[in-house]
Order: structure tokens, then sequence, then C-alpha cells
């Protein structure tokens, strides 16, 4: 009764984690082209965990074209973090985009990551933009 049981499990496992590697919630995200149309950044304070910290909120604008024919516009931000003990020092990155390029990204359930899947090594940790909004639009709008 157990052995089919345990070989149910062994079969439908590798499925499951499978599927989980493309889910937009899973831990790889799914993959996207991301058009910015728009990068704006100003000063955060509010944002610094400690007092030793200075922040800036980027606000990127763009676009993502999904499978089926629809386009999405997002708008997303990242705080990017300086600690300035035990040494100055970036402690969370948002990386750069710059308006009228593409990036490869990936959509995760609540933000998106333009980060290269290549293994790196903290620090600094790479920030991750928070959707602040997403909306359907027609392809003709840019």
């Amino acid at each position: 009764m157990l052995r089919p049981f345990m070989t149910g499990i062994l079969i439908l496992l590798p499925t499951f984690l499978l599927a989980q590697k493309t889910d937009v919630d899973g831990k790889m995200g799914a993959r996207i082209n991301f058009h910015v149309t728009s990068v704006r950044y100003e000063d955060d304070p509010s944002a610094c965990p400690i007092a030793a910290c200075s922040a800036k909120k980027f606000t990127v604008e763009g676009y993502a074209d999904g499978a089926t024919g629809i386009r999405i516009a997002y708008v997303l931000t990242c705080d990017e973090l300086v600690a300035f003990k035990p040494t100055t020092h970036v402690a969370i990155s948002c990386g750069s985009v710059h308006a009228n390029n593409d990036y490869d990204a990936r959509l995760f359930g609540s933000g998106i990551s333009f980060w290269p899947d290549a293994k790196y090594t903290p620090p600094p940790h790479h920030g991750i933009y928070d959707i602040v909004s997403e909306k359907e639009i027609s392809k003709s709008s840019k």
C-alpha cells in the first residue's frame, strides 16, 4: 500500500517542481522582455532602516508584451540603499536601466527583476522593483 503511494509521489514530484519554475510566484519568475519608457529617481530618507544611511527611490515605467498578444504597462519602484557604517557601501542596488531600451527580466508575483540569472555573492544585495501598478493597454499605445 505504501509502495504505490511513494511511486506516485516520485513520479509527480518532478512535474510539480518543473511547473513551479515558470510560476509567476515561483522562485525563478516568468521571463519577460521589458521595454523601459521612463526612469526617474529622488532621495527618499524614509526608506532607510538605520540612521547612517541614504536612499534613492527609483521609479521605472514601461511595458511587456505577453505571449497572447497583450501589452501590459507597469509602474515600478525600487529603493537603493547606501550604508555609511562600517564603511560607505551600496547595501541594496536597484541596477541600472534607461529609457528607450529593452531588458530581459523576470516577473514575480509582486515585483520585476532586471538582474541576470548568474550566481552572485552579496554585497550589494540585488533589489527587485516592486510593482506599483500594472494595466493592460493596446499595442498601438506606448
